[in-house]
């Protein structure tokens, strides 16, 4: 829930009466505005009775530190992720930094770009205040905006991301540090800066759930129904040696258990990862690829599900950095590694599955299973992989990384780019992989030597100015690899 507050001049000058009704529409237009993005918005001023105030010729804006304290109040006693203020003529900037010290929330400073009221004056007077007083993080660190609702909007997306992912967990299905890579270990507890906190399961309560539910008779059921779903709505194509009907049904159990077990923390699971490797792929037998294909995925055999950000490898940055996306956008996240890149192109396609949304980037999950080919990995003891090939369209691509100890978030805006034949017929290790592709905003060189990790995360659709707030909420560097002055401060400071 985002608040939206209205201050106003406690001085009778020229012009007042206009003045306020002026303000009123302000404000009205920018809640309307909002809740047409469906963003839930707290109206202080109308809470505060300040509607019927001025219908009695009293100002419809806060102008005094009473009043200031009664909104820190009802601020405080909602699920308010930031707070908006309408600056749209002059106040007294001490009322703003009252508020700010009251209630510590992210502040954003907006005046439309109307030249008949002082918003101009009052936005950098009142952001001067809260950069001279520094009460708190978010006063220092305010965002100022004036005409551009497009942008309140992406601040307000990024507030309620920070807010919902302060307070969630990521339920991680074995510990990280798969197949030796570092940088997916981490530092957990300084990770609590981002994300509420972690709930770690060892990936034998998949397994133990998973041979129950091949050998209890009830279960098989569930089991036989999902796996004639599945069968009918997607291509499968059997090889009586990775992939066969029983190694499918194997998966499909894999999934039904990881599904049973979020279940149990569904209110408060932001997004689930799965290690996989070797222990699931190799000492299992089987790969664990219908978790990342389904979970971020809004249906299954049941019908419609939750869209759930999932990742492979224990990726727990990586993680963020899907649920993040999902939250600005409320659209199922890709996830993959970094396959190929050069000059022109990157290559993003998992170890064995995606979310089955971007087979066609329907709303439609039929649609979806339709393009999507179910067919034997080219890794592990056995386990099919989930095969489409996205098609182009515009992503917003982040990654949060870690380097010397400091977090900083990457993103860009990609250009999606049709996998040709002649694409096609380059691709032989892990062909049978999930594949999108995308220019390369930077060149390979410069790509490469840029990247803190070996996954990207995306989703469809510009939410670069929402990444670039939340980096502001975070308190950390965000770097736009479209914009190769930013790349190159960060090369440089190696």
């Amino acid at each position: 829930m985002l608040a939206v507050i209205t201050f106003t001049d406690p001085r009778k000058t020229a012009l007042s009466v206009e003045r306020e009704k002026a303000l009123l529409e302000k404000h009205k237009n920018l809640i309307k505005e909002l809740k047409s993005s469906n963003l839930e918005v707290f109206d202080v001023n109308g809470a505060l009775g300040k509607y019927e105030a001025l219908e009695k010729g009293e100002n419809f804006g806060i102008d005094d530190k009473e009043e200031v304290i009664e909104a820190s109040k009802l601020i405080g006693s909602r699920d308010v992720s930031g707070i908006i203020l309408g600056l749209w003529h002059w106040t007294e900037s001490n009322l703003v930094t009252l508020l700010a010290k009251e209630t510590n929330k992210p502040l954003l400073l907006y005046a439309d770009d109307d030249p008949a009221w002082a918003g101009t004056t009052c936005i950098t007077s009142v952001g001067a205040s809260l950069w001279e007083s520094a009460v708190n993080y978010h006063a220092l660190h305010h965002v100022r905006l004036k005409g551009d609702v497009e942008k309140v909007k992406a601040w307000s997306r990024a507030a309620e991301a920070v807010s919902k992912l302060s307070r969630k967990s990521l339920l991680l299905w074995g510990a990280p540090y798969t197949l030796g890579m570092e940088h997916l270990m981490d530092d957990l507890p300084r990770l609590k800066k981002f994300i509420g906190d972690f709930l770690i399961i060892d990936q034998y309560a998949i397994i133990k759930k998973a041979d129950s539910m091949i050998s209890d008779e009830k279960e098989r059921i569930r089991l036989e129904e999902f796996f004639d779903w599945l069968t009918q709505k997607a291509k499968v194509k059997y090889d009586n040696n990775m992939l066969t009907p029983e190694v499918l049904r194997r998966q499909i159990a894999i999934y039904l258990a990881a599904k049973d077990i979020w279940k149990e923390y569904e209110n408060e699971t932001a997004a689930v990862s799965i290690k996989c490797q070797p222990e699931l792929s190799e000492m299992y037998g089987v790969t664990a690829c219908l978790i990342p294909a389904l979970f971020p995925f809004n249906a299954d055999a049941k019908g419609e599900k939750p869209i759930v950000p999932a990742t492979c490898e224990g990726d727990v940055k990586g993680t963020i950095s899907s649920a993040l996306l999902f939250y600005l956008s409320r659209k199922p996240p890709l996830f993959g590694d970094i396959k190929y890149v050069d000059d022109e192109l990157v290559l993003i396609a998992n170890c064995g599955a995606s979310s089955l949304y971007y087979a066609k980037l329907s709303e439609d999950p039929e649609e979806n299973l339709k393009e999507t080919t179910i067919q034997g990995q080219c890794q592990g003891n056995s386990g099919g992989a989930l095969t489409y090939r996205t098609p182009p369209t515009e992503l917003t691509v982040a990654r949060l990384i870690r380097k010397g100890g400091e977090y900083y978030l990457l993103y860009f805006l990609a250009e999606g780019v049709e996998i040709t034949e002649e694409i096609e017929s380059q691709l032989k290790w892990g062909k049978q992989w999930p594949h999108t592709a995308i220019k390369n905003p930077l060149d390979k060189e410069t790509f490469l030597n840029i990247m803190g990790a070996n996954h990207l995360s995306a989703v469809p659709g510009d939410f670069t100015n929402d990444v670039e707030f939340v980096a502001r909420m975070w308190g950390i560097k965000a770097i736009n690899l479209g914009k190769r002055d930013e790349v190159e401060e960060f090369l440089n400071s190696l």
